[in-house]
């Protein structure tokens, strides 16, 4: 949302000087007056390319909105009211963004604002599918129950995306340091080598020959190697930016052994604990679909909850619509349709989130084993390629003169 800064006087005849957040200048300058102030003005305050240190600074992290939430639950279920324990959180925070945020939640909620209309104008911290949940808790006159729900399923989302880190982390360095190796030699080494082999008139083998003319094209046309690697780069962003470039993407990687598993458990895993949360909360089953479609990163996925969604509001069942499309793994419908017998989806839902987290988990540990092996296989070839190919002249040269 557009920032504003603002000019506005108290009943004292104190001025007031300082930027909200809002949706347009109207709605700042109500915003000011249920704060008690006249305002004098009101101007949208230009964001230009350089503010990219503020879009870091004001970063919210899903870490730091977790906590809260659990700190907010554990103070409203005490019997506190909601705009001291946002008042109570601010004080808490050390992050300079996230305090202002719920200073402002705290303001508008003592202004009369309902929770989750005060959360909504801030969508870089609060979700779509959090201001749901609030409200459901507000209407159904539990929120504090809703939010203890919230915390425990954000808690198990962060830990799952921890695991996702930590299986990565491994094989990025060791390809990150491999890549830095190559290029100390391709820049420094092998040069050095080139001249020393210039002055002799030794045929040098084919492996060296090859080091050699690839070190040449790095040192003389690195500039150009940069320009199309750029190029590529963009040309791929602008192709997965678009809707059938994206969907083809995503499908792709879902062929990918391993990989596509991987994604397909993590996507289902993200769905099914965000639908059970919820449906558990009385969301309506079409509301639930279309939010919880949002958190599925893969586009297939996403579209084919999008036909369900479509086929449900037609009139259709849940279950049978997400069977006839063929997309998700033949477990998935089965257990909605038993959910749906049962009067038990949101149960059901949380059953199949703990399952796919399981399994998305133990292919993480897998993934971890069947790379180390592969990238020790492709280390060795190109420490034994690199070693004959400087090792060899020296060999034939030490040859000659003996």
């Amino acid at each position: 949302m557009p920032l504003f800064t603002y000019v506005a006087r108290d009943l004292d005849g104190t001025d007031h000087r300082g930027t909200i957040e809002t949706v347009d200048g109207s709605r700042a300058a109500a915003i000011l007056s249920k704060r008690g102030l006249t305002v004098i003005s009101v101007k949208q305050k230009n964001e230009t390319g350089g503010n990219l240190l503020s879009s870091i600074t004001k970063r919210v992290s899903f870490t730091d909105v977790v906590i809260a939430t659990r700190q907010l639950s554990t103070m409203i279920e005490s019997g506190l009211v909601v705009s001291d324990s946002f008042d109570v959180l601010a004080e808490q925070q050390s992050n300079p963004e996230f305090k202002r945020v719920l200073q402002e939640v705290s303001r508008d909620v003592k202004g009369g604002l309902d929770l989750a209309s005060a959360m909504k104008k801030h969508p870089h911290v609060f979700s779509n599918m959090y201001c749901s949940l609030v409200k459901a808790g507000e209407e159904g006159g539990n929120l504090d129950v809703v939010l203890t729900q919230m915390a425990s399923s954000m808690e198990k989302d962060r830990e799952f995306r921890s695991k996702v880190k930590s299986a990565l982390i491994y094989p990025i360095i060791v390809v990150a340091m491999m890549f830095i190796v190559m290029g100390v030699m391709m820049f420094f080494v092998v040069p050095r080598l080139t001249s020393l082999y210039s002055q002799s008139s030794l045929e040098l083998p084919l492996p060296t020959k090859i080091l050699i003319g690839v070190s040449d094209a790095l040192l003389n046309y690195w500039w150009l190697m940069l320009i199309i690697g750029g190029g590529v780069v963009f040309a791929f962003k602008k192709w997965i930016s678009t809707t059938s470039g994206k969907e083809k993407f995503d499908r792709l990687l879902l062929k990918i052994p391993v990989v596509g598993i991987i994604i397909t458990e993590t996507s289902l895993t993200n769905f099914t604990r965000t639908f059970g949360l919820l449906t558990s909360a009385g969301i309506p089953l079409l509301e639930a679909l279309t939010i919880s479609g949002d958190v599925v990163g893969n586009s297939v996925f996403k579209n084919a909850l999008q036909q369900t969604l479509k086929g449900v509001e037609r009139g259709l069942s849940f279950s049978a619509q997400l069977e006839t499309l063929g997309v998700f793994p033949r477990l998935l419908p089965q257990m909605f349709k038993v959910g749906e017998e049962t009067g038990k989806v949101d149960k059901v839902s949380f059953k199949l989130a703990e399952y796919y987290e399981t399994e998305s988990d133990h292919m993480l540990k897998n993934l971890t084993v069947i790379i180390e092996p592969f990238i020790l296989m492709i280390l060795g070839i190109s420490v034994a390629f690199l070693v004959l190919s400087i090792i060899l002249p020296i060999y034939n040269l030490t040859t000659n003169i003996s």
